[in-house]
């Protein structure tokens, strides 16, 4: 599952990102008036994806649901999603990459008490999670079942793809989630973290 991730980037890339965005806003008649600053990312929060041909776009995290009015899915199963009358259309043609530093999972130990973990690549490296759209411009993140070092955390985790795959999955097939990476970091957040480490998220997009 992924519940919360994060976005940190320079003022130069954001000013890109914006320019981007606004451009592709205008290309597909979407409205674009809003500032977005980074940081951590809730479900309902606008953020960045790059769809196919490598255009950035803002869209907003909750994927509808078919099934049940108002109400939003932010994660799909990879292993199901294809087959679903929610998610099959767009996996079909509105695959998307949402770029992270990193995201965030929660161990229960008890009723009342959890410890918050942030899980990075190996070496900070730019995250790439898998996901999918919908045509009013609402995105869903990939899921699948953790690799064991996670499960003690959590039983699921996003589908995060090597950079060498990313235009194959935006563009041609989704058989690529196969190969999506397992080797993550993750460590307890402390409560004073608040200045995470920039890092050249969107460099693929150039």
């Amino acid at each position: 599952m992924c519940g919360r991730y994060l976005v940190e980037i320079s003022e130069e890339e954001l000013n890109e990102l914006v320019t981007a965005a606004e451009k592709n806003a205008s290309a597909h008649s979407e409205q674009f008036s809003f500032i977005f600053k980074g940081g951590e990312i809730f479900p309902g929060s606008i953020a960045p994806v790059i769809t196919a041909n490598k255009e950035v776009r803002f869209m907003t995290w909750g994927f509808p649901n078919i099934a049940v009015t108002r109400s939003f899915h932010i994660n799909a199963r990879s292993e199901t999603a294809a087959a679903s009358k929610t998610f099959g259309g767009a996996m079909l043609a509105r695959r998307c990459l949402i770029p992270a530093s990193g995201y965030y999972e929660w161990k229960t130990h008890d009723k009342k008490h959890k410890t918050k973990y942030k899980f990075t690549l190996p070496n900070q490296a730019p995250m790439y999670m898998a996901g999918i759209y919908s045509i009013d411009g609402q995105f869903a993140v990939l899921t699948r079942a953790a690799v064991p070092d996670i499960l003690e955390i959590h039983d699921r985790m996003p589908v995060i793809l090597p950079k060498s795959l990313t235009e194959t999955w935006l563009n041609e097939s989704s058989d690529v989630l196969k190969e999506a990476i397992a080797e993550l970091q993750f460590a307890p957040v402390p409560a004073s973290n608040k200045q995470p480490k920039q890092i050249d998220l969107f460099n693929m997009v150039k």
